[in-house]
């Protein structure tokens, strides 16, 4: 369990003891994502409240670029009572027996004459005389000043409704909770467990793009679609245009680490004598990426026909790639 998984398991805590969680983190995370349906926090609280994921409701509020009237309602005079009603949004749930999750998303972006409505809606779970149904819970997200989006300062009274998180993204999680059962391409999985900063770390001083966990995701859906295979030979036409692909998704600096350790698939030890069975011939390769994209490789290509050939070679690794490689057979399984 790493440490994104850890803040999930915080949360839900959190939220089924009726208090609003607010996750703080750096763009492209995954803050959004856990929340919605098929998210880990989604599937965590639904299991919590005893209903089937797909019962369990999600909304999100999105005050940076919604009109505050979109949700505390429409005023409207009702001319038999002489009073003002309001027109509620059909968006949020009303249903009393329904069990799901508000999302308030980018929370710090949110205008000062949104804060009085949210003050409410946090507080009490409604907006005048709406309620929010019981089995409702309420989070919000948001990025952090360090991380350069430009995101505004909350007013204390705001901040004093949540219980705050950080939700720091880890490499390991994002390998086994979201990209092996995403189908992320094979290959920038084996990128990030050499290079666990291109999920891990997120630098706002930086201009232009650069490897979040959401680009780096991006990246592995333009190369697998594209059917591109980086070449032995450095500077050959299809790393170039690997290389633009990453750098447009990724920044400079870490598209030519991804590339570059890509490029590693082309130069890999005999694989198909490793699956034919004949692997005592070949050798065990003595750098540790080399070894990384080669148990990515068997994981890939393995099949019941030859898997017993393969484990003999991996059970020449260390305990290190061994480990790697039942990650990868294990998420490949799971989603065959």
């Amino acid at each position: 369990m790493g440490r994104t998984e850890d803040t999930i398991n915080d949360a839900v805590e959190i939220l089924a003891a009726g208090l609003a969680v607010k996750l703080d983190g750096p763009p492209g995370c995954g803050k959004s994502e856990c929340a919605s349906p098929g998210g880990d926090l989604h599937t965590k609280m639904a299991e919590r409240v005893g209903v089937d994921p797909s019962e369990y409701g999600y909304r999100d509020m999105r005050p940076c670029t919604d009109s505050v009237e979109n949700w505390a309602g429409f005023p409207w005079p009702n001319r038999d009572t002489g009073k003002v009603d309001r027109f509620m949004p059909s968006s949020l749930p009303t249903d009393p027996c329904s069990f799901g999750l508000i999302n308030i998303e980018e929370i710090n972006n949110a205008p000062k004459q949104w804060q009085p409505a949210l003050y409410q809606f946090i507080q009490e779970g409604g907006i005048g005389e709406y309620s929010l149904p019981p089995g409702w819970s309420i989070m919000a997200t948001g990025n952090r000043a360090e991380d350069g989006c430009g995101v505004g300062k909350m007013s204390a009274a705001l901040l004093d409704r949540f219980i705050s998180l950080d939700f720091l993204p880890d490499a390991e999680d994002w390998r086994n909770n979201y990209a092996r059962k995403s189908g992320v391409d094979y290959r920038v999985i084996a990128a990030t467990q050499w290079l666990p900063d291109l999920i891990e770390t997120f630098d706002g001083k930086i201009k232009g793009a650069q490897s979040t966990s959401r680009s780096i995701t991006a990246f592995a859906r333009v190369l697998e679609s594209s059917g591109l295979n980086p070449t032995k030979v450095e500077k050959s036409s299809v790393n170039h245009r690997i290389y633009r692909v990453a750098a447009g998704a990724l920044g400079a600096e870490d598209a030519g680490r991804v590339s570059g350790f890509l490029r590693i698939f082309a130069k890999l030890p005999d694989i198909d004598a490793i699956l034919s069975g004949a692997s005592e011939a070949v050798p065990v390769p003595g750098d540790v990426d080399v070894q990384i994209a080669s148990v990515s490789q068997l994981a890939k290509m393995s099949e019941p026909a030859n898997i017993g050939n393969v484990l003999r070679w991996i059970d020449r690794n260390s305990k290190t790639m061994k480990i790697v490689f039942a990650s990868d057979i294990e998420g490949n399984v799971a989603n065959a």
